[in-house]
């Protein structure tokens, strides 16, 4: 390269009067075995650091910036803002979105569970006992041609009920379809969450943000790679203590296997319930 070649021109041009003394071998072994033991030892990796940096400085190119062993890169500056905003983008996926919910209030406990196809607005929802351990209700939404048809089972009497009514170009306002729309508002708000930090849930990164209201808190946490939402609890003050809603997000893929959930399952003993006619307007 035409720098090396200026470069060693100009270093010969520099010594050439320069005599080396007699001992001028035996003194750069020594310093030589010394640079050798700082290095094996650790003491000597800034030292070779900074050279490289000046060295990368004087060719024209970055300085290299030393990294101390065993640590990792500064994580990205995150703000409630950027947070926010690919919360929101996570959103917009069309996968099934699964729901965990439980709320607890005035010492009673309520279990709910349902999925909701972001493509179609389908749904389904289901209802458990107290305890947790058994189905009572379930909910079918189906979406078609401007039609919405619900399909409701009870398990405690064996019965079902079957639904039509017209869309009316909207979504159906069920709990499933709400929970979407609910998390884009509120992380949209100018006067919404602020970050708390990262953090770990049930062994996955995380990142925390809190919406605090005159009566309660609003919790949401976020996977720390994918922005997907993992958990959202709401909590409000009453004068009978507080009540207490928790929901755990899954995101599950459109495939025949999630799909099928979202299609109603009437056991066949089941009887369908027949509502009355409704006299006068609607």
């Amino acid at each position: 390269m035409n720098w090396e070649d200026e470069l060693s021109a100009g270093m010969r041009e520099h010594t050439a009067d320069l005599k080396p003394s007699a001992d001028l071998l035996d003194r750069a072994t020594r310093r030589n075995r010394r640079r050798t033991a700082a290095m094996a030892s650790g003491t000597g990796v800034f030292a070779l650091a900074a050279v490289v940096a000046v060295a990368m400085t004087v060719l024209g190119g970055t300085p290299a910036v030393p990294v101390e062993p065993g640590t990792r890169p500064a994580p990205e500056l995150l703000t409630v803002a950027v947070v926010s905003e690919r919360a929101v983008a996570a959103l917009a996926a069309d996968d099934v979105q699964h729901v965990v919910s439980t709320t607890t209030h005035r010492g009673a406990t309520e279990h709910g569970e349902w999925w909701f196809d972001q493509e179609t607005g389908d749904s389904h929802m289901t209802y458990l006992a107290a305890d947790g351990a058994a189905v009572e209700r379930e909910i079918w939404l189906d979406v078609r041609d401007d039609t919405v048809t619900t399909t409701e089972v009870s398990h405690r009497d064996r019965t079902y009920l079957r639904l039509d009514r017209p869309a009316e170009g909207g979504r159906p306002g069920s709990p499933a379809g709400r929970t979407v729309d609910e998390l884009r508002t509120a992380l949209g708000r100018d006067d919404g969450y602020t970050l708390v930090g990262p953090a770990e849930l049930d062994g996955r990164a995380v990142l925390r943000l809190r919406l605090v209201f005159e009566d309660g808190t609003d919790d949401l946490w976020v996977d720390a790679e994918s922005y997907r939402a993992v958990r959202r609890e709401l909590v409000k003050h009453t004068p009978d203590g507080d009540a207490r809603n928790r929901l755990d997000f899954t995101w599950l893929p459109r495939t025949p296997e999630t799909l099928a959930t979202l299609t109603a399952t009437i056991p066949p003993t089941y009887t369908e319930k027949v509502l009355p006619p409704i006299d006068g307007p609607m």
